[in-house]
């Protein structure tokens, strides 16, 4: 009895342990983006959004002066984005989509955790 017991467990655990890692592309994708931004490089950081194809100078202007707002506030309120971690990542089972759960470290040591939708057009992960 012991050993039938035995011989069914076994494989479960098995299967337990083997459960495959979850994939985290897109928090990778979202991490890359958010790394450019950190070093200066807003316009990598807008193209790494979902937008159409083409999109008005002006408009395009506007998004990379936001992002760089953004950075400036950052510094002013606490001492700027010192790196960014990739926390976790839930992809939709049936879109293309996910959801990246970035750390945002800051010079003044606190953190803070950022969801970034993201969606996978042509095989390229971009932000919402």
């Amino acid at each position: 009895m012991m050993r039938r017991l035995l011989l069914l467990a076994v494989p479960l655990l098995f299967m337990a342990c083997s459960e495959s890692k979850p994939d985290r592309a897109a928090a990778l994708a979202a991490c890359r983006y958010y790394n450019q931004l950190i070093a200066g490089n807003a316009d990598s950081f807008v193209r790494g959004m979902e937008l159409p194809d083409t999109i008005p100078d002006g408009y395009r202007r506007q998004l990379i002066d936001n992002a760089l707002m953004f950075l400036e506030q950052q510094k002013r309120e606490h001492g700027g984005i010192s790196r960014v971690e990739v926390q976790n990542c839930i992809n939709d089972s049936v879109a293309p989509t996910a959801q990246a759960f970035l750390l945002l470290c800051f010079g003044d040591s606190t953190v803070e955790e950022v969801v970034v939708p993201m969606v996978r057009r042509d095989g390229v992960w971009r932000m919402k």
